[in-house]
């Protein structure tokens, strides 16, 4: 076997994996992203050899633990930040489309709302303020359209009977046929 693996406990490091391996002539010492350090040591060498020279080696290994988890810390403050503004850009990207359907169509509403929501697409309240569903920006472009004016029509006729469906079908030729393909679309797995 070309490499045997010893974990032992060091008292301030915590956790080092000793390696021997064929390969090496001299001592290794490396760190990966989740801080684990390995010593890469000679087939010949000892356990204590390899010891000692971590041990001369602690203030180097603090400063690499300190830059990963800067490192670290810098990755999950930009992935914040990068779902933020797209979850920004997402709400003012659906709020414009409702606002330009809206003027285009003479459908008013009196306050819009984007929100993540697990069953609805979207809804339209009594009051005339609509919710969307910011998921909807991983729809095609004309289903995220036809959710919007399903709710703006809901400004006029608050529920899905025939007057509904005949004031829909001043937009779209078949809406019954486009809400099935919207039921298609899994909110769950949006």
């Amino acid at each position: 076997m070309n490499k045997e693996v010893k974990l032992i406990f060091h008292p301030t490091l915590g956790k080092i994996h000793y390696k021997r391996s064929n390969k090496v002539r001299f001592m290794r010492l490396s760190i990966n992203n989740s801080k684990e350090i390995n010593v890469t040591i000679p087939r010949n060498c000892s356990i204590s050899k390899a010891e000692k020279f971590l041990n001369s080696k602690t203030s180097w290994i603090n400063k690499q633990v300190v830059k990963i988890d800067q490192k670290n810390e810098f990755t999950l403050q930009n992935a914040v930040k990068s779902s933020f503004y797209k979850k920004e850009e997402a709400k003012q990207i659906l709020r414009n489309r409702l606002e330009e359907l809206s003027e285009i169509h003479g459908l008013k509403f009196n306050r819009s709302f984007i929100r993540s929501q697990k069953t609805r697409w979207g809804s339209c309240s009594a009051k005339n303020n609509i919710n969307l569903n910011i998921k909807m920006i991983n729809l095609p472009t004309d289903l995220m359209d036809y959710i919007i004016m399903h709710e703006l029509v809901h400004t006029k006729i608050k529920n899905h009977g025939l007057g509904f469906w005949l004031e829909m079908s001043k937009y779209y030729q078949n809406p019954k046929v486009i809400d099935k393909k919207l039921k298609q679309f899994n909110l769950s797995l949006l």
